[in-house]
């Protein structure tokens, strides 16, 4: 009789998260059918648009490709967040914690930085991005920081390829050494 008390309370206390679970579940299928546009405009902005500004950025990814893909019907998000579909708020505080500001601008290069196919060059007056890369990085591993004028920044490089340890160049001018392609 007293299991049979434990196990009703427990079914009747179920029954009210039923409700909650059939919305998420209807919620996960809107989004379902919206996760092609928000894909084709997180691709998009990881593939082209790391090289611009801010402002040019957001007219792309919210103007030019948003409105392209309502004018052919695609389904999306409405409104469109890049932060919520490619980033967390967690990981959006843990950024901050160290030391990556919180504006749009920097979550966008702090995208673009952990999820890009390419390695990121950050044009870094402010020494922020520089900041943030080295607690980042140094947090998870052994960090390697060197500039072409090293005589050794070769040897450094291949080290690091080779255990999976990340590298940092510092004072890049406009001519890249073409052995890093």
């Amino acid at each position: 009789a007293q299991y049979l008390a434990a196990a009703n309370k427990l079914i009747q206390g179920l029954g009210s998260e039923r409700t909650r679970w059939s919305k998420d579940k209807d919620d996960l299928q809107m989004r379902k059918s919206r996760f092609v546009g928000d894909c084709v405009l997180a691709a998009a902005f990881l593939s082209y648009t790391g090289a611009f500004t801010f402002s040019y950025r957001n007219e792309m990814l919210y103007n030019d490709w948003q409105s392209d893909l309502i004018s052919r019907n695609v389904p999306l998000t409405t409104p469109f967040r890049l932060e919520s579909l490619l980033t967390t708020p967690v990981q959006i505080s843990s950024w901050v914690s160290e030391g990556l500001p919180s504006d749009e601008l920097s979550i966008q290069n702090g995208i673009l930085t952990t999820q890009a196919s390419r390695f990121p060059l950050c044009i870094d007056p402010q020494m922020q991005a520089s900041k943030w890369i080295k607690e980042r990085e140094s947090r998870v591993k052994k960090l390697t920081v060197q500039t072409f004028t090293d005589p050794d920044f070769l040897k450094y490089l291949e080290i690091c390829v080779q255990f999976g340890n990340p590298f940092l160049f510092e004072g890049v001018d406009e001519d890249v050494d073409p052995i890093i392609n």
